[in-house]
């Protein structure tokens, strides 16, 4: 038999939850409102009442033995009556509730009365379910008298109806767990060191570790990982996140689902994407008056959850907009409640890591630890930080004291408070651009969460009729600078900094290993880092856990032979020297692009550096095609841009693209698709004021801070540009280093060790003779 431990709360809202998705009073209110809620009402219980009483009782079922557990807000007598007593906060008015706009509420009252009553053999109680008013604490009761038969029947066939659902969950983990004993690998040979990650990702899970991977392309990273982890599970509800930061990784994650579940596999995978990308409105408004799929969404999720439970196994974005269109529920919301019944969940890092997006259910409960495998690893240092990190614009407060006047309560005056503020920070930006200070200005935070307060009222309130969706950024905005300031220490800096003709004030956290380190002490079994670029090792275990963890490195998988790895030393990419090395770029590159017919990519660490060589490239080499990156680019852009590589052009396509941007990692360009790189620059981040921040605050914790700020980050960087050229191991391609740092004794020091065969060469017509002798190597195999 099967034991299940479940709340009554968790049962209660998932068979009776009928409210809407309702972005302004559940979204944007805060948690700790309940519990002060809570607090306060239970202050003025008299001394013969009874708050948080424990109970718990078992359900015994055919299969099933269901734990039940709970908490009874209140047990109070009044006028000799004895309640079960619910408390729930509200923003609501009080005219728009009954006792059954929250069914789950009543629900969930019903079932205490009914355990508690069993338990002390009574033959009746009453119910209490108190509704208070977060803004002016007014309190409104609903009161019912319930034989011991009623709530006996009512427990039974809610039970039962939960038992059901269980069952099919029960059901279909012991068809997972068999299914993952059977499960063989699918294919028929492994890869070079393909087995020993396996290995080491499948022990590390099973002693609860903490795993750091570099594992170079070609060794198959997806399967590799997620076969192990895969294999690991061995517990009810057990889970494996999949964090990946790019759509592509996604869709390599699905399809290698969907081929282990041609292998035997049988499990339910949920992929979860942005808001945005799965709203069926033209433009996103959660507010239940304006999109009916959020609109009554509680009361239509548990048949949406259900039919898709019983009729799918990769539950993907167009899935769920699918079911979300037949049952008339966001698509969005969805996928997060169905990844409660999943077994992998492929996201992005931040419904992992970041405090205000991060899923709750999973990282924020205690009853929860989950398998995480955490790809594409080297971009989470700086990803981390941002998720800590929040940010104010003067403008963004002057807009909305345009209407504020309007609105009830007037948050004019808190708005002005902090204009003032920006007004005094630009009187210190005079003469600089930037300001960093060791402490947040607390009357700015105090200000603000006035001004927060004053924001949930005004949305709680639904006879005020205005555009909600000019105020919900803004909300969030100024609800997340206050959510960052709460971990403000000596890892944080406050920043007053002009900004495109605005002034703005920042909360900027330079080191989040500390909270990552929290997250996976708190809710994560085992963590398993892994990328093709985790040089130098160190520098990441520092930045993301602390120092804790085991790591492993990796050879790659392919012949060195078929990477003609160069370096161009005798010239200075330095910003002073840009312009005196275009000459060489041009010689250079021509060389490269006119060896062979085929596709390349010339890197450039800014669109600025870019652009200054892109006329005379275009204009000095001939019989080439040029394509340049853009700022801002369209998904479909992109998409169009990254299919001219597959076509078979009757003459050479150059693109030229900033490294480190969109194109300069997690882009697969096989064979012919993709002939050679230049790398013009070390990739290091543009000395900044805020980066020379890093750099001090890492003087200070490493005593290396230049390495930490710049050294490390642009070096992954090239090694990324690098690695696209190079993807199979029948593919051969060239890469040009451009840079005098480039073969420096400290770069070198820090290179992968399959850049053993790295080769000086400055003269153009030694340039050309190892290119045309690369060339004809490969003619030469092809032709045996």
């Amino acid at each position: 038999m099967k034991q299940i431990g479940i709340s009554v709360k968790e049962i209660a809202e998932f068979l009776y939850g009928s409210a809407s998705i309702t972005n302004d009073r559940v979204l944007l209110t805060r948690a700790q409102e309940g519990i002060e809620i809570h607090s306060y009402w239970q202050s003025k219980y008299l001394d013969i009442d009874q708050k948080e009483v424990a109970l718990s009782t078992t359900f015994l079922d055919e299969e099933i033995e269901l734990l039940i557990r709970g908490r009874i807000d209140g047990v109070i007598i009044r006028d000799g009556i004895l309640y079960i007593e619910e408390i729930k906060s509200t923003h609501a008015d009080f005219s728009t509730l009954t006792d059954q706009t929250y069914p789950a509420h009543m629900a969930q009252a019903k079932i205490y009365a009914y355990l508690y009553l069993k338990e002390h053999n009574l033959k009746s109680i009453d119910v209490k379910l108190t509704y208070i008013r977060v803004e002016d604490r007014k309190v409104l009761e609903f009161e019912h008298h319930y034989t011991k038969s009623v709530l006996k029947t009512y427990y039974e066939k809610t039970i039962s109806k939960y038992i059901d659902w269980l069952r099919l969950l029960s059901n279909h983990e012991d068809s997972r767990q068999k299914s993952i004993e059977g499960l063989t690998f699918p294919f028929e040979d492994y890869r070079l060191n393909q087995r020993e990650m396996m290995a080491y990702i499948y022990k590390n899970i099973l002693r609860k570790g903490i795993l750091y991977l570099e594992a170079p392309t070609g060794i198959g990273k997806t399967i590799a990982s997620l076969f192990s982890a895969t294999k690991a599970i061995n517990k009810p509800r057990e889970k494996v996140f999949y964090l990946t930061a790019k759509n592509d990784g996604k869709k390599v994650v699905l399809d290698t689902v969907a081929l282990l579940e041609e292998k035997g596999l049988i499990a339910k995978t949920c992929e979860i994407t942005a808001k945005d990308t799965m709203c069926f409105l033209k433009e996103r408004d959660c507010d239940p008056e304006v999109c009916k799929y959020a609109n009554g969404y509680y009361k239509r999720v548990y048949k949406a959850i259900d039919d898709m439970f019983r009729n799918e196994t990769i539950l993907t974005k167009d899935v769920f907009r699918h079911y979300g269109r037949k049952h008339t529920v966001c698509p969005f919301e969805l996928s997060l409640d169905t990844s409660n019944y999943s077994d992998i969940i492929i996201c992005d890092y931040n419904y992992v890591f970041d405090p205000l997006v991060r899923l709750i259910r999973y990282f924020d409960a205690d009853d929860y630890e989950s398998i995480i495998l955490c790809d594409e690893a080297h971009n989470l240092v700086s990803r981390s930080r941002e998720m800590y990190s929040a940010s104010l614009l003067a403008e963004d407060f002057l807009r909305i004291r345009e209407t504020s006047k309007y609105l009830k309560p007037n948050p004019t005056s808190e708005i002005n408070q902090v204009l003032d503020i920006f007004a005094e920070a630009s009187l210190e930006l005079l003469e600089v651009d930037f300001v960093k200070k060791e402490e947040a200005n607390p009357f700015l935070l105090k200000t603000l969460r006035k001004l927060l307060g004053k924001l949930d009222q005004i949305f709680s309130d639904d006879k005020i009729k205005f555009d909600k969706r000019s105020l919900r950024e803004f909300y969030f905005t100024v609800n997340r600078f206050l959510k960052i300031s709460d971990y403000y220490d000596d890892d944080f800096v406050y920043l007053i900094e002009n900004v495109e003709n605005d002034v703005m004030i920042s909360i900027k956290c330079l080191n989040a290993s500390k909270h990552i380190m929290n997250t996976i002490d708190a809710h994560v079994e085992s963590i398993n880092f892994f990328s093709a670029t985790l040089e130098p090792m160190f520098y990441y275990k520092t930045l993301l856990t602390k120092d804790k963890g085991d790591d492993v490195t990796f050879q790659s998988p392919f012949n060195p032979d078929n990477l003609l790895l160069l370096a161009v030393d005798d010239i200075s990419t330095r910003y002073k020297d840009r312009e005196n090395s275009i000459d060489k770029i041009i010689q250079v590159a021509r060389e490269l692009v006119t060896s062979k017919k085929g596709n390349y990519i010339l890197f450039f660490p800014s669109y600025v550096y870019m652009n200054l060589v892109k006329d005379r490239l275009t204009e000095e080499i001939e019989n080439v095609s040029f394509v340049t990156q853009r700022r801002e680019m369209f998904t479909s852009e992109r998409e169009e841009m990254m299919n001219l590589f597959k076509e078979d052009s009757e003459q050479s396509q150059v693109f030229l693209f900033v490294m480190g941007g969109i194109f300069g990692e997690s882009i697969d360009l096989i064979g012919d698709m993709l002939s050679g790189v230049l790398i013009v620059r070390t990739g290091l981040p543009a000395l900044s004021p805020f980066n020379n921040v890093l750099r001090s605050h890492y003087d200070i914790a490493f005593r290396n801070g230049f390495d930490y700020a710049y050294t490390y980050p642009g070096l992954n960087k090239v090694i990324q540009a690098v690695g696209r050229v190079i993807r199979t191991e029948t593919d051969r391609g060239i890469a040009i280093l451009f840079d005098d740092r480039f073969t420096t004794r400290k770069y070198l020091s820090l290179y992968p060790e399959n850049w053993k065969n790295l080769e000086r060469c400055n003269r153009i017509e030694d340039i050309k003779d190892m290119l045309h002798d690369f060339w004809e190597v490969g003619k030469d195999e092809e032709t045996h």
